[in-house]
């Protein structure tokens, strides 16, 4: 497995020399995997970027183990007294969203 994932990464980084871009790609699936398994188990999800990826650095030490932050994820439950779970949700029709070829 691990010679694997090294040969795509070098790929990557020598053949393609987009090591970093194809990385963050590697984090979304994930994070998309994440989201996908928390509401499998009734945990709510949030994903964000625009954090402060340096501040992240520093507090967890990340650089110092070869680390970057890239994005963030707040997993919890939700207070039953949540009045916002209750209003109604602007969303776009399925017929907007999805289409079908």
């Amino acid at each position: 497995m691990h010679g694997g994932r090294m040969l795509f990464a070098n790929i990557h980084r020598y053949d393609l020399k987009d090591l970093p871009h194809w990385m963050e790609k590697q984090v979304y699936l994930n994070m998309g995997a994440l989201l996908l398994g928390a509401a499998a188990l009734g945990i709510d999800a949030c994903p964000m970027e625009g954090v402060d990826v340096k501040a992240l650095d520093e507090e967890f030490g990340l650089r110092e183990k070869g680390f970057t932050a890239l994005a963030v994820v707040s997993l919890g439950y939700r207070k039953d007294s949540d009045f916002n779970a209750k209003l109604p949700k602007s969303r776009f029709s399925e017929e907007t969203v999805i289409t079908q070829l």
